[in-house]
């Protein structure tokens, strides 16, 4: 039963995607038209072992294997797989071949380990016994890495097949412990909810000229050599571009290659930092609940 919403999203995802593609109205390639033209497949199984809360203890272990190929991850990629003979000049298009689809995401695990103490567990400390009716909570996500087409550094081109790449493995750990209290005639508790609990920085997303989130040595020199070249004017003192860790001779200038180029180094390096390649860092919440 678990098996069922995963496999039937999936499913909805590639009749979506599969189904419709663009197709070339007449001989103009930039002219198409949405039809009935490309499929895909899906196939995947999930494995639930379960242990009810017994003895104050309770397991579930998900496992989901999941293949999802078409040859078509949305309705324009074959205007973008579109090529043009260099000898000939003539408009060909790749063979019928399927690939991983986008959200083909092939291995999935998820362990939730859960623990209660009773009313009277715990030492008691003036009074009160303070592990007593506490119940925490401990997820483990593991997944293997998304699909991604690797492109040349215009982003005109690409190497290798579509989506012929992946990124790397994911995992977190969540945890989440529960005291429950009673204030006057209201019920509730107190909860501290810790999410990415080892602060693992997860990929999410890379650059897709070299595969990986930084850009190369290479792309930031060059991103400051064209900056230079646009903007090789000399910075006085009262700018306030002007740095006077960079004015190697103390004139209160910044001019010339040997003083301007590290900053537009610099401001490359800060430019192409991968902000948004990776995953939510740890984030702890420590709260109040009261029922009434």
């Amino acid at each position: 039963m678990a098996a069922r919403p995963s496999a039937d999203r999936a499913l909805f995802f590639a009749l979506l995607t599969g189904l419709v593609a663009s197709v070339p109205l007449g001989v103009n390639p930039d002219s198409t038209i949405f039809g009935n033209a490309d499929a895909g497949t899906v196939k995947g199984a999930e494995v639930v072992l379960e242990r009810d809360l017994r003895g104050g203890v309770g397991l579930r272990l998900a496992y989901t294997l999941q293949d999802a190929v078409a040859t078509a991850t949305d309705p324009f990629l074959l205007n973008r797989l579109i090529m043009v003979d260099p000898i000939t000049g003539d408009t060909t298009r790749p063979a019928r071949a399927e690939f991983p689809l986008d959200y083909d995401r092939r291995h999935t695990l998820t362990a939730i380990g859960r623990a209660k103490a009773g009313a009277g567990a715990g030492p008691r400390v003036l009074g009160v016994r303070p592990l007593a009716g506490l119940d925490g909570a401990v997820i483990l996500r593991l997944a293997s890495g998304l699909p991604f087409s690797l492109s040349d550094s215009t982003g005109d081109s690409l190497l290798g097949l579509p989506n012929g790449s992946r990124l790397p493995w994911t995992s977190s750990v969540d945890l989440l412990i529960r005291r429950a209290l009673r204030l006057g005639g209201a019920s509730g508790g107190i909860y501290l909810d810790v999410r990415n609990l080892f602060n693992r920085r997860n990929v999410v997303a890379v650059r897709r000229d070299t595969g990986v989130p930084q850009p190369t040595e290479e792309a930031i020199l060059l991103i400051a050599e064209n900056a230079y070249a646009a903007h090789p004017e000399t910075i006085p003192y009262e700018s306030a571009r002007y740095r006077a860790s960079a004015d190697l001779n103390r004139d209160g200038y910044l001019s010339g290659r040997e003083e301007l180029f590290p900053l537009y180094v610099a401001a490359a390096r800060d430019y192409t930092q991968p902000v948004f390649a990776y995953g939510p860092p740890r984030l702890a919440r420590l709260g109040v609940e009261l029922l009434f």
